[in-house]
């Protein structure tokens, strides 16, 4: 299954359904199951602009129902497989920017020339899965699973649909 790393929170945010659009400065044509793994460490402070906004803390706060956002980032798991999704669309950004909530917006980063990664949550694992990360989409197997058993076949999620919730996708 193809897998792909995000930091922290931004890999909790989308393995709790809070972030259903990922947003990334390269494409894929790569449609169907994405294994969502957290980033072994926290991002360095110049990475993702955005979290160190007025707006970005407010929002993590929300849905972290945590006042003190900087000390719950820092209990968020890391270097672990956090959900599997569905990857269903990639667009540019500057086709969606105005139409997606703010939420989504904060979360994000839509400037130019950037990519809008659409996501339907699938499964979330409670305890994440260790797994070793890479760069770009990398294959998530077995071999990386540490022994821990799945409740879910990877060839049935191309063709099953999302049992989590739907991912609304703007008509552009």
């Amino acid at each position: 299954m193809k897998a792909l790393t995000l930091w922290q929170p931004w890999a909790s945010l989308v393995a709790l359904g809070w972030k259903s659009v990922e947003t990334r400065c390269w494409s894929t044509k790569y449609r169907g199951p994405l294994a969502i793994h957290s980033a072994a460490k926290l991002p360095p402070d110049w990475l993702g602009a955005s979290r160190h906004s007025k707006e970005f803390a407010f929002e993590l706060g929300e849905v972290l129902k945590e006042s003190d956002v900087k000390k719950a980032v820092d209990y968020l798991p890391l270097g672990s497989v956090l959900a599997v999704v569905r990857l269903v669309d990639v667009v540019p950004t500057s086709q969606l920017r105005d139409e997606v909530s703010q939420r989504e917006r904060v979360f994000g980063n839509y400037d130019d020339g950037r990519y809008a990664w659409f996501l339907d949550l699938l499964e979330f694992f409670e305890d994440g899965i260790p797994a070793k990360g890479n760069r770009m989409l990398w294959n998530w197997s077995e071999k990386t699973l540490g022994g821990k058993q799945v409740e879910f076949l990877p060839t049935t999620l191309a063709t099953s649909k999302p049992e989590v919730r739907q991912v609304p996708i703007p008509k552009l």
